[in-house]
């Protein structure tokens, strides 16, 4: 499987960034010269050297607030409740037939193309993630003044003297990802510019695998971030990454877009994304 971490902002500021070549002890790490200088290479033990976790929860309203009661949601996105296995038939089939417009025709399309290519190779399967995405963001106007959207952009953060670069290209282990969004946050906390400069840091992400959404909420307080300035975080500074829908069993790698059931809840949980972004 593919994924791409996808972190939304108002603003971005792109951060200085030294690359080093380093190999990570498999024993507790005590230097942050032990750290990888990318974070396609972070793994549990690096993750925890930081003293970053994981948590599930089980309800969406402990990540994004709810939507209003008279909220209004694009029925076309619904793409005329098909399954997986009506979304697999030949696109212009007589079951295709019964879609109601272009738009539903075009999610469709690129559902498509997802599923079916799940099988073949890293970068063909990340170039179909990508078009199933930018079409979500340009659909959600996320696209759109006072959003920016800036795909493939590299972030970075410091621990002590040492530099890494987050380059949005991991697959879908999670240590990884509580590397990206921890240089998503420090992108705003140290550029002078930033509306949250020297602040709390709250960092929303989507992860994508696929056609399955996973959904991430971390908020980082002032001391922690300045930690890092120095070194590793003491024991009693940590960070909870709060991941939904929890990674059980069956959604193991997130809601399936494909999975008529599921639709709902994904498209319920990007809207409330973005009317948390315009409070912000």
């Amino acid at each position: 499987m593919n994924s791409c971490l996808f972190s939304i902002f108002k603003r971005k500021f792109i951060p200085s960034k030294v690359f080093y070549k380093t190999k990570a002890s498999q024993s507790k790490l005590k230097d942050p010269n032990q750290l990888p200088s990318s974070a396609s290479n972070f793994k549990k033990i690096h993750r925890e050297a930081l003293n970053i976790h994981y948590k599930n929860v089980y309800s969406a309203n402990e990540i994004l607030n709810p939507l209003p009661e008279n909220f209004k949601i694009n029925n076309d996105l619904f793409v005329s409740n098909f399954t997986k296995e009506d979304l697999l038939t030949f696109p212009g089939s007589s079951i295709w037939q019964k879609l109601a417009n272009d738009e539903e025709r075009s999610l469709a399309k690129y559902l498509n193309d997802a599923i079916l290519n799940e099988q073949l190779s890293k970068k063909i399967r990340e170039t179909f993630t990508d078009t199933l995405v930018n079409y979500f963001f340009a659909e959600f106007k996320l696209n759109k003044y006072p959003f920016t959207l800036r795909l493939q952009s590299d972030f970075g953060f410091s621990i002590s003297d040492k530099d890494i670069i987050a380059k949005s290209k991991t697959e879908y282990g999670e240590s990884q990802i509580s590397a990206e969004i921890l240089a998503c946050a420090f992108t705003n906390f140290r550029n002078i510019e930033s509306p949250t400069f020297k602040m709390d840091q709250t960092v929303y992400a989507i992860r994508v695998i696929g056609t399955r959404f996973t959904f991430y909420k971390v908020f980082l307080s002032i001391d922690y971030c300045e930690f890092l300035e120095n070194g590793f975080p003491p024991k009693t500074s940590t960070v909870t990454i709060i991941r939904f829908p929890p990674n059980d069993k069956i959604t193991f790698y997130g809601y399936n877009y494909a999975d008529k059931n599921h639709r709902c809840l994904i498209l319920d949980l990007l809207y409330r994304l973005k009317e948390c972004l315009l409070k912000i």
